[in-house]
């Protein structure tokens, strides 16, 4: 997830910056140096976004996960002394 957001974010500041310098008749030069310094930044805020977002996405579905594993479990313990209970009334 961090390399995705990293490319995207450094990519439309790159655009951004480039457009405005061409609209306000900047030149090519000054456009391209700038507009590198804040693909630079901006994919590095766009990394570390990424990182935290792909940490808390794994949190939460393994927190989840090991919820329903243990409703599970109780369940199937649940049941298996029901059934062991309705064994030993027939008999």
């Amino acid at each position: 997830m961090a390399g995705p957001l990293a490319a995207s974010l450094g990519a439309i500041a790159m655009a951004t910056v480039l457009f405005r310098g061409v609209f306000s008749g900047e030149s090519p030069d000054d456009c391209i140096l700038s507009g590198l310094f804040w693909l630079v930044a901006f994919s590095a805020i766009g990394w570390i976004a990424g990182k935290v977002v792909d940490y808390l996405i794994r949190q939460d579905v393994e927190t989840r996960y090991r919820r329903r594993w243990g409703n599970f479990c109780q369940e199937v313990q649940t049941l298996s002394e029901r059934l062991s209970t309705e064994r030993s009334e027939r008999r």
